[in-house]
């Protein structure tokens, strides 16, 4: 049976069931009909119509205009008569409490040196000097940032605390690397911490660099005193951390008070829906998250649909056990997150051989296989979804692996592997032999593409950031961007897969442009793949009569326009539930 003979059922279905129940088509008088100029609905057929029928947030009939105006007269009719309409866009995998919070701190993002990042802290402090006043006896405020990046430096090494020390040397400072795999403090965090850097860490490490010959106190005397010690002898400890070990400093900051962050949160929620996002996937919470989240869309306060993976933890795997899955129109949890590694960007991503510019080493390995797999069975055991960060290659062999010994065949378990950045192509084939999910940005592609090479020596030859192999295996590949590592635009998410280029135009050539996707694999990659990796393709992630009318309209056709123009694309609208949460 042909897209469009189904399409032709489903209508008539839906209008006698609208007939059995007393509701007369005719007397629709709460419908609306959006016509446009295209409506991509991104179904399995990728139909194309220019009318939807919506009542009371739910898609009543997509196709013809005509059609539609004969099946419901009376309705409203809503003209983007220039304009396209898609599924609203879904992002398989990002941050957003995180990027709100991350409104209210120090943006060091596009950063181009060390001396541009403590420029940066030291506005922020100014601007925010009444934050940093004590009110209370031993009250101790951090300076929190995130967004530098060495890799966009010139000298392209890690920054070490010398000028961080002497720009703040009484405020306790945590930068976070671009990636959140790596901190950079200074000393008076050091002290605050009270933190030993010659402590050995399970997956994680403190960077320690030589002292340069010419002054042995050139880090300043309290430093070398806080943290050379006889093991790194003629050593200085830069303030770097990296994977577990950022992650000891990151768990003893105070949390910054919801009251200091809530209004973030609102900017944040808008400036989503302004990229015509109406679904996040957010990659690793906390149960305390959990509880925020629920109370903000009760109150209203949070209209955004949220599929949650709760972050690892013996807390988190409590709850789950007497929670069970949570599942309501705006909010589902019903998976968890693992780490395997860490990130490319700071030498943390788990390699099988060594790292081209730095031998010797090959990344950290943040959890022990049998610990893993023990967590994979006692998931399994409820039926929840195991989703798993892995970027180098030999964590990805790892992940691939122990799924296929621990998924039952048959079974529709929907595991996932978030970045799934460095896949050997012997490995490649494990994604299909239990329908496992690669959860993928490309817009990491194509930031990484200016220095992966250095870390790999030969990016493509090893399977990197491989989306066009890693769909022939899976069959589906969900999109994402994993902001604030990344920036939220999905149109960039779209343009980097497809064209395999970057929105800033640094790229001169598509980086293993072999590896692009098609404009239809990329937008159902964005939509309707990326709510079957949630579990969620009954509901959402195309424009069908029964689903739930989360749409965008857009100002341009991406599906065949010039690869320059879906760089330009504007949102005009974005719909949630039929009601209309942002509009140009």
């Amino acid at each position: 049976m042909n897209p469009q003979t189904m399409k032709q059922i489903i209508s008539f279905i839906t209008l006698n069931i609208l007939i059995i129940l007393g509701i007369s088509a005719q007397n629709q008088t709460d419908t609306i009909i959006y016509k446009a100029k295209k409506i991509y609905t991104a179904d399995t057929g990728f139909t194309v119509a220019n009318a939807m029928a919506v009542s009371k947030g739910v898609i009543l009939h997509v196709g013809s205009d005509k059609t539609a105006d004969s099946l419901f007269p009376n309705a409203k009719v809503v003209h983007f008569d220039n304009d396209i309409i898609y599924p609203g866009f879904i992002d398989a995998h990002c941050h957003f409490l995180a990027y709100s919070k991350g409104l209210s701190q120090v943006d060091l993002v596009g950063t181009k040196s060390e001396q541009e990042v403590i420029q940066r802290v030291k506005k922020y402090l100014k601007k925010n000097k009444s934050r940093y006043k004590k009110t209370k006896p031993n009250q101790i405020q951090w300076i929190i940032g995130r967004g530098w990046d060495q890799n966009d430096w010139e000298n392209k090494e890690f920054p070490t605390m010398a000028n961080l020390n002497k720009a703040f040397p009484k405020i306790p400072v945590c930068l976070s690397r671009i990636d959140g795999h790596a901190v950079w403090i200074n000393e008076a965090a050091v002290k605050v911490l009270q933190l030993n850097p010659d402590t050995v860490i399970e997956g994680g490490e403190f960077i320690f660099n030589n002292l340069p010959q010419s002054s042995e106190n050139s880090q300043g005397s309290g430093t070398n005193n806080a943290t050379s010690t006889n093991k790194h002898l003629g050593q200085f400890f830069t303030g770097i951390c990296i994977d577990n070990a950022a992650e000891i400093v990151k768990n003893q900051i105070p949390e910054v008070p919801l009251s200091v962050w809530k209004p973030y949160l609102q900017t944040g929620l808008k400036n989503c829906h302004s990229q015509g996002l109406t679904q996040l996937v957010e990659a690793g919470i906390q149960v305390s998250d959990i509880n925020l989240i629920q109370d903000l869309q009760s109150k209203g306060e949070l209209p955004m649909r949220i599929y949650a993976m709760l972050s690892c933890s013996e807390e988190n795997l409590v709850y789950l056990s007497r929670n069970g899955m949570t599942a309501t129109d705006m909010l589902t949890v019903r998976s968890m997150k693992f780490y395997l590694d860490g990130a490319l960007g700071s030498r943390g991503a788990l390699l099988k051989g060594d790292y081209c510019d730095q031998l010797g080493h090959k990344g950290l390995q943040l959890m022990t296989i049998p610990t893993f797999e023990m967590y994979q069975l006692q998931l399994l055991s409820k039926g929840f979804q195991v989703c798993v960060h892995a970027i180098g290659d030999s964590a990805n062999s790892i992940a691939l692996r122990t799924f296929n010994r621990n998924i039952p065949e048959g079974y529709d378990a929907r595991w996932r592997i978030e970045h799934a950045q460095i896949v050997s192509g012997r490995d490649q084939k494990l994604f299909s032999k239990r329908s496992i999910i690669p959860s993928v940005q490309p817009t990491h592609a194509t930031s990484d593409a200016a220095w992966a090479d250095s870390r790999l020596c030969n990016t493509a030859n090893k399977g990197g950031y491989a989306y066009q192999n890693l769909l022939r295996q899976s069959k589906i590949i969900a999109l994402g961007t994993d902001f604030p590592v990344e920036g939220i635009s999905p149109i960039h998410t779209f343009y980097s897969a497809t064209q395999r280029m970057d929105a800033e135009g640094k790229l001169l050539k598509p980086f293993i442009g072999e590896q692009a996707l098609t404009r239809k694999q990329a937008l159902w990659g964005m939509t309707l793949w990326a709510a079957y990796a949630n579990f969620d393709e009954t509901r959402t992630g195309s424009l069908e009569a029964g689903k739930l009318a989360d749409f965008v309209v857009l100002n341009t056709d991406i599906m065949t326009a010039e690869p320059e123009k879906i760089l330009k694309s504007k949102v005009k609208a974005t719909f949630l539930g039929g009601l209309n949460v942002y509009k140009r």
